[in-house]
């Protein structure tokens, strides 16, 4: 399959989109409790025991992830991830960590044509690989900020300030 013009994942021309799209209720919480990192690392993603589809990490944590792939997962569906790390020094093979984890969330994501998974990681194959990522995480990459979104009608608005 050729890859399209405007699909800078490689995933456009992915199928096995089944189920609808489901995204969280406006009125759901955030529920991460762990610090979440900006990363574009190559994820590869089984789908109970398919064949492996390739997309991108979006934000990480040692708890989970959000990535971009042209698979509309359905929320509680089991998956293996096999998170591509690049070396931060010479150019070597990247370490693979393999972890799987169930879907939270699918969300279309129209600024990159593709599916916005968030999977919550439940065993990860090798145990010393969740301190590679925490420290690999801590000491390399940025934070994600938590916003706390508010509608306009959820706080007082002043048209004039004082002073």
């Amino acid at each position: 399959m050729g890859k399209a013009e405007n699909d800078s994942l490689g995933v456009a021309a992915t199928s096995g989109d089944v189920s609808p799209i489901v995204s969280l209720p406006p009125d759901a919480k955030e529920q991460r409790g762990e610090t979440r990192y900006k990363a574009s690392w190559r994820v590869a993603v089984s789908v109970d025991g398919q064949d492996f589809i390739y997309g991108r990490i979006r934000d990480i944590s040692v708890c989970g992830t959000a990535i971009l792939n042209g698979l509309n997962i359905k929320p509680g569906t089991g998956v293996t991830l096999n998170i591509h790390v690049p070396t931060l020094t010479a150019p070597c093979e990247p370490k693979t960590l393999i972890v799987h984890g169930t879907a939270s969330y699918v969300v279309h994501d129209a600024d990159h044509l593709c599916f916005r998974v968030g999977i919550v990681f439940n065993k990860f194959e090798l145990a010393a690989d969740i301190a590679y990522l925490k420290e690999r995480l801590t000491n390399h990459h940025i934070k994600v900020p938590d916003y706390v979104c508010q509608r306009n009608t959820d706080r007082p608005i002043s048209r004039f300030s004082a002073g």
